[in-house]
């Protein structure tokens, strides 16, 4: 089988960006027995920068027009902003068959990806661009069930052949050792991931808040985004000593990262299938998620659900005080590494046979 894959950034490892995490190991998994070929508009972009998106809107068009009238069987277009090349490709005539996923739709939504004078033309494009997948592929995935729940509410319609495709933890954080019982006299409450405005990190420092007399709780924020100065100020405000921001987390020091937290908190609004809470769970650590979030059960099954910053504050301290038995953290760490990029592969292969 010949397949074109479609991403807006080059697939690689350690980009720290979920779709083109998902990219980079369909593409490594898949082309074992297939014939791969990966397609991007930008050596490097950011899902939020405007001026990426004009370029993929335009230059990258040249491409397709040749890409459709090549031979084949499957084109896959890997992230929902450039779902428009579904549009295009059947209007030339392509006789492939085209497959699309859809991660998440808080990109298209007032103030869902980040903030600032942009965010309207930001989220116009991609609202454009997923309406165009919905509309001419022949099969979408979504790789959470919540995500195709709220295409349904956000664009009105029934959808047309789809499946769900969860995402997973990697290889690694799966298959290694976790380190022995690291007895620390602090609890290290951890977050790995984008600075944006829809991971409501605003949450977690607003939890620190409440446990700044507490000596024996840090917590260690590693990522990078447009919110960074708005947390920054709240920390300075606050005089919040036992917040560290750390910056982005290099792939080379991921697991080594992970392993160095008690506990891993993620307050996302929305989500797709979470890689950093799978990743977390799979290396042993107990997750935090917000109860009023929209995410999959799929994902948050083992998570503790805080209703708002004072329950999380109220888990965290009971968790400093008692921690968690052998039972439940085999619950977590089970399940979540039963979730493996090989089985994304050949679901993903059914689904591209399916259409």
């Amino acid at each position: 089988m010949k397949i074109a894959l479609l991403n807006t950034i080059k697939p690689h490892a350690g980009s720290g960006d979920g779709m083109t995490e998902y990219a980079y190991q369909l593409c490594t998994k898949l082309s074992k027995s297939n014939k791969v070929d990966a397609i991007y508009p930008l050596e490097q972009s950011k899902r939020s920068d405007i001026f990426g998106l004009v370029y993929t809107n335009s230059v990258f068009k040249l491409r397709i027009r040749k890409l459709a009238k090549e031979d084949y069987d499957i084109i896959h277009i890997a992230n929902q902003e450039l779902g428009f090349v579904a549009k295009m490709l059947k209007r030339l005539g392509c006789k492939a068959r085209i497959i699309t996923s859809i991660h998440d739709l808080m990109r298209v939504k007032d103030e869902g990806y980040h903030r600032g004078f942009l965010q309207d033309a930001y989220s116009n494009l991609v609202a454009s661009s997923v309406h165009d997948a919905l509309n001419f592929s022949d099969l979408i995935i979504f790789t959470a069930s919540s995500v195709g729940n709220s295409a349904k509410r956000e664009f009105g319609h029934e959808l047309k052949k789809h499946t769900v495709t969860l995402l997973c933890p990697k290889d690694q954080f799966r298959t290694a050792k976790i380190p022995a019982d690291k007895r620390s006299s602090e609890l290290r409450v951890g977050y790995i991931g984008a600075l944006a405005f829809r991971k409501n990190i605003i949450f977690v420092l607003k939890t620190a808040k409440m446990l700044k007399d507490d000596i024996s709780v840090k917590f260690i924020i590693y990522g990078s985004g447009a919110e960074k100065p708005n947390l920054l100020q709240f920390k300075e405000e606050n005089k919040l000593s036992n917040v560290t921001f750390m910056g982005f987390a290099p792939e080379n020091k991921l697991m080594q990262i992970y392993d160095g937290f008690d506990l891993f908190i993620y307050p996302s609004i929305e989500e797709g299938s979470s890689l950093p809470i799978l990743d977390a769970q799979a290396r042993g650590l107990p997750a935090i998620v917000i109860k009023s979030n929209n995410m999959d059960e799929e994902v948050t099954k083992y998570c503790f659900k805080a209703r708002d910053e004072q329950d999380a504050a109220r888990i965290i301290a009971l968790i400093s005080k008692k921690g968690c038995s052998k039972k439940q953290i085999g619950a977590w760490t089970n399940y979540a590494r039963s979730f493996s990029w090989d089985r994304v592969a050949k679901e993903t292969l059914a689904a591209y046979k399916s259409a």
